[in-house]
């Protein structure tokens, strides 16, 4: 297996570390993004109980 040298601290690079670190931040951005979801959906459902914050209702009214 070839490694190569990361400049900035003079030790050899594993691309399988590497790889594996990119599939990480992948992943964790990810259920990032899932849990960004869920919270605003909830959200969106508390405020669907109030319809008088509904932007329609305060356009209208």
């Amino acid at each position: 297996m070839a490694f190569e040298r990361d400049d900035t601290s003079g030790s050899p690079r594993d691309p399988r570390r590497d790889r594996r670190r990119e599939e990480d931040k992948k992943r964790m951005a990810y259920r990032r993004a899932i849990e960004d979801y869920r919270e605003s959906q909830a959200l969106h459902h508390l405020v669907a109980d109030f319809p008088e914050m509904d932007d329609r209702a305060l356009i209208q009214g």
